[in-house]
């Protein structure tokens, strides 16, 4: 058995602090387009105990990914566009952390199957049957080309994006981030990110 996606509601016991500790954050804008919708946050907010519970959840051990949001925020706001749509995480989990209020919610974060391939994530074996050599092959052959074009994907599930939901799902499933929409911090997409790898790795 292999878990590949756990939806917990109602996460935090009060999560108006560290939304409020979203609003205050400064979300720099990019000197060119990022690769997905939005801004993160200038400055990480780490939770004590967050990475250990998340490990529980998960039942692996698990670290953060350096170099990643890990502990950050992310705003998406109408308008705002990405280079990539569909895509993975190059990580073994992600986490998201809805901080949207209930009265502004839309959307959710799809997972999407590839329709040409029949595939839905990176599997090694599956993709050795259709003649691609692993992850990057298949970045390059599909992924990058095909990330904006809607027709060469089926979307097999929507997560809908509910206030304190939280998500850890393995990014290796092909994926996006949903609409963007508001037109200030209060009213927008508001997540806080984690980006983890199983220890040791």
């Amino acid at each position: 058995m292999k878990r590949s996606l756990i939806v917990i509601d109602d996460f935090l016991d009060n999560p108006m602090p560290l939304r409020a500790a979203g609003l205050a954050q400064e979300y720099p804008e990019y000197d060119k387009k990022p690769p997905y919708p939005g801004r993160n946050s200038k400055y990480q907010q780490l939770i004590n105990g967050l990475d250990q519970k998340m490990a529980d959840v998960v039942g692996e051990p698990l670290v953060p990914v350096a170099g990643t949001a890990h502990g950050k925020f992310r705003l998406a706001l109408e308008g705002d566009k990405g280079i990539h749509g569909v895509h993975i995480d190059n990580c073994h989990w992600t986490m998201i952390l809805f901080l949207t209020l209930p009265e502004h919610c839309q959307g959710g974060t799809h997972l999407y199957r590839h329709k040409e391939t029949g595939t839905d994530a990176v599997d090694p074996g599956n993709m050795a049957a259709l003649g691609i050599d692993g992850q990057a092959d298949f970045e390059e052959k599909f992924l990058f080309p095909q990330t904006n074009d809607a027709s060469k994907w089926e979307e097999i599930m929507t997560i809908p994006m509910r206030f304190n939901r939280l998500m850890i799902f393995r990014p290796q499933q092909w994926h996006d981030a949903g609409i963007s929409f508001g037109d200030c911090k209060e009213n927008g997409r508001l997540i806080y990110l984690g980006s983890y790898n199983h220890a040791g790795y």
